[in-house]
């Protein structure tokens, strides 16, 4: 096990890794320990400790927003693990919160029905709209940061302007519990699932239904494009990966079902996959190899949120164990751990 020194920041516990290290199991799947933590900690009010639900990073890297079961949303420094700002408007469990593509805006939803827009840099806040008639899940921004994609416990999609403020359009959803939207990263696309198991894909522009895509049979938690927009993920409750051709929507792989039930997806560059979900696990693939590269552990509840931080290698979880991990894998890391991995089963 790393070595971990702790310190208390902000009336939150920092814990960092002074000696991160792999080592192989049975199957010889690299295990990886997550270089820092950040608990959610308080002195006072250790009791009352609330679950990570979501994390989102800005685009530059700096900031981490959080939210949970307390009804806060968190605003981090991603380098020292400080709390920069403490927003309070939500009158229930925060589900959702996602920083819009240009950093300025952060946007928050939950089980209040509420969907809140918050300036970054004052804290204060831009917007707020009423879904009277459904708890919202999922947030997506369209990727010039226009267009904000909500939906939850109804069978629509509700479109806002994220200027204006006003409801652009609504969408009818695949069933009345969507838990995933993803914009494609060209915003021509917004694809959405839920409780029934197909996706929906709709054209941006006409708010037109192109195609559903059928292959699961029970929910679906998570959806993720390629970072050139080729490829669909998803996955949720029935363990595996599926990936869809975002153009035409024929099925392509699937990736083996592991232990667990599957909340989230996050392209970690174009060729690796991270896979987070109950059993604790984070799960990173080669998708060109179709292997399971390595295993990120340390987490001791459901994986609810990944991110990737591009610029710094680093993927980033949120957990149902009121921690957020830092982990730092780098393309040469990952191939450092494959090189081990197939020396361990050379010598058994």
């Amino acid at each position: 096990m790393s070595k971990l020194s702790s310190l208390v920041v902000s009336g939150f516990v920092l814990l960092v890794a002074l000696s991160p290290s792999a080592h192989v199991k049975g199957e010889s799947i690299g295990e990886l320990e997550s270089s820092r933590v950040i608990e959610l900690a308080s002195q006072d009010q250790p009791e009352k400790v609330p679950v990570v639900s979501s994390v989102t990073l800005a685009p530059e890297g700096q900031l981490l927003a959080t939210g949970g079961d307390d009804h806060l949303v968190r605003i981090w420094n991603a380098d020292t693990g400080q709390v920069v700002r403490q927003l309070s408007g939500h009158t229930d469990w925060v589900r959702s919160t996602l920083f819009s593509p240009d950093g300025r805006i952060l946007a928050t939803a939950g089980n209040d029905r509420r969907i809140k827009l918050w300036s970054v840099s004052s804290g204060e806040p831009l917007h707020s709209w009423s879904s009277a008639e459904q708890v919202i899940y999922t947030l997506a921004f369209s990727p010039d940061g226009r267009k904000l994609a909500a939906a939850g416990f109804a069978e629509k999609v509700l479109i806002y302007d994220t200027d204006s403020g006003r409801l652009l359009r609504v969408l009818d959803a695949p069933g009345r519990d969507i838990r995933a939207l993803s914009f494609s990263p060209r915003g021509d696309q917004l694809a959405g699932a839920g409780r029934q198991g197909p996706i929906r894909i709709w054209d941006v522009a006409t708010g037109g239904r192109l195609y559903d895509l059928e292959g699961h049979r029970r929910r679906v938690h998570a959806l993720a494009y390629s970072p050139d927009g080729t490829r669909l993920a998803s996955a949720g409750e029935e363990r595996n990966v599926r990936f869809w051709n975002a153009t035409t929507g024929e099925p392509l792989e699937i990736l083996p079902a592991r232990p667990g039930t599957v909340l989230t997806l996050a392209f970690c560059g174009p060729g690796r996959l991270a896979v987070g979900g109950t059993d604790n696990v984070i799960r990173l693939w080669d998708l060109a190899a179709r292997h399971e590269q390595c295993r990120l552990v340390g987490h001791t509840g459901s994986i609810t949120s990944l991110v990737w931080n591009v610029p710094a290698g680093v993927l980033i979880s949120g957990s149902f164990d009121t921690t957020l991990r830092l982990w730092p894998i780098a393309a040469a890391d990952a191939e450092k751990i494959s090189r081990s991995e197939r020396t361990t089963e050379r010598a058994n």
